[in-house]
Formats: structure tokens, C-alpha cells, sequence
């Protein structure tokens, strides 16, 4: 197995400061920081941020690796993607989110939601965690990976559905939302779900236009997102 290198150790501690930066906007956005549900929130979500590290340290180093930086033939539409995508869930949701819960009270979420998004955000992790085990090129880009024997992936989730990882990523972001307990932070998270749908549907069509085999995977696996839906 490839051993993990300073470009792996790149990708496994970035996600540790886009989190800093999401909640140095809230509480900022806030103006407090008595407010339980959203530091309920951050340790269920560093902890799900080491959980994927160990699992790109132990069982993924080669992904880690390649997850660092973005590499030639990625797409440049999903270069848009990521700006938007980013400026989305690491400014624009965690500054409604803190102006609602904690200065301006514009909703407050039964406790129930809070319940209820602790089980998602645990469906995501699970889900994000099995991709990145079975996927060798669970990229952070859309490209084809031509230099990585670039092949269709039939195992684990993506026998179900063909994008597992976007399914995990808007598991993750309705759960924010719900233990947050701020029904307005739906507003940017439905913008950055709404993001994520179109960028399903680019990187399949280029999957199937591109990647040898693939025309015949979607055949037998249907789904992209959610079994029986779409």
C-alpha cells in the first residue's frame, strides 16, 4: 500500500480548517456562544472529520494523496463548482445559521430535528467513509483519470447508486440545518444541494461520454442519487 505523503497529510488536515472557518463565521454571525445545539453540532462534526482522516491514513493514503491539489483535466466547470460550492457551505450557510439561532431567533427547530440530524449526519459519514474505501478515484475533481487507470467502481454504495458521495454530502448538509436547529440555513443548504444535483448530473454525462464501461454501469445500477427517485 502507497504510504501516505506530505500532499496525503495536506488533504487530511485541510477539512480541519474549513471547519474552523465555518464556525468562526457563525459565532460571529451569532454574537454568542451559549448556544448548545451548535456546539452540539461541531463536535459531532470534528469528530466525523477525524473519523474520515483515519480512514484516508489507514485504509486510503494513495486517495489522500491524490485528494490535495487539483489535478490536470479536471473540468472547468467544476472549477465554478467548487468556488460557488465552498463560498456556499463555509461563508453563506454558517452566517444565516449564526444571524438566526443567535441574534435575530427567526426560527427555533424542535429538538426532535436535532435528533433527527444526528442520525443523517451519521448516514453521511457512513456513506462518505464506504466511498472513499471501495473508490480509488474519489477525486476532489471531476476528471477522467487517465494517469490512475481511470475504471468504473461496482462495489460497496456504487452498487446502489452512482454517486454515493453527493447523496453523503447532502445527507450532511440537512443535517447542519437540523441540530443547528435554523430552518432559514435551509436557504443557502438548499442552494448548495441545488449545486451539488447539477454537478451529479455534468460528472455523469461526462462519465458516460468518457469513461469506458460506464454507459453499461448506469444500465445496471439506475439510480444516481436515491434508489426510485433519480
Amino acid at each position: 500500500m502507497e504510504k501516505l505523503t506530505k500532499d496525503g497529510v495536506k488533504t487530511i488536515l485541510m477539512p480541519f480548517g474549513w471547519k474552523a472557518v465555518f464556525y468562526i463565521g457563525f459565532f460571529l454571525a451569532a454574537g454568542r456562544l451559549d448556544i448548545p445545539r451548535a456546539w452540539l453540532f461541531l463536535g459531532i462534526d470534528y469528530l466525523g472529520v477525524v473519523v474520515v482522516s483515519v480512514i484516508f491514513w489507514k485504509l486510503a493514503p494513495e486517495l489522500a494523496n491524490q485528494r490535495a491539489t487539483i489535478k490536470e483535466g479536471t473540468k472547468p466547470w467544476d472549477k465554478i463548482f467548487l468556488a460557488v460550492y465552498f463560498t456556499i457551505s463555509l461563508i453563506g450557510f454558517p452566517i444565516v445559521a449564526g444571524l438566526d439561532v443567535g441574534r435575530y431567533h427567526w426560527s427555533e427547530l424542535h429538538i426532535n430535528y436535532a435528533i433527527a440530524g444526528v442520525i443523517l449526519f451519521a448516514l453521511c459519514v457512513t456513506l462518505g467513509c464506504w466511498a472513499i474505501m471501495v473508490n480509488k478515484h474519489f477525486e476532489l475533481t471531476v476528471r477522467i483519470q487517465e494517469d490512475r487507470g481511470h475504471k468504473v467502481i461496482t462495489s460497496g454504495p456504487y452498487g446502489f447508486v452512482r454517486h454515493p458521495g453527493y447523496l453523503s454530502m447532502i445527507l450532511g448538509a440537512l443535517s447542519a440545518s437540523f441540530i443547528i436547529g435554523s430552518l432559514y440555513s435551509l436557504i443557502p443548504g438548499g442552494l448548495g444541494m441545488i449545486a451539488l444535483l447539477v454537478r451529479t448530473y455534468l460528472e455523469d454525462r461526462t462519465l458516460q461520454e468518457e469513461l469506458n464501461g460506464y454507459r453499461e454501469y448506469t444500465a445496471r445500477v439506475r439510480w444516481k442519487l436515491v434508489p426510485g427517485i433519480w
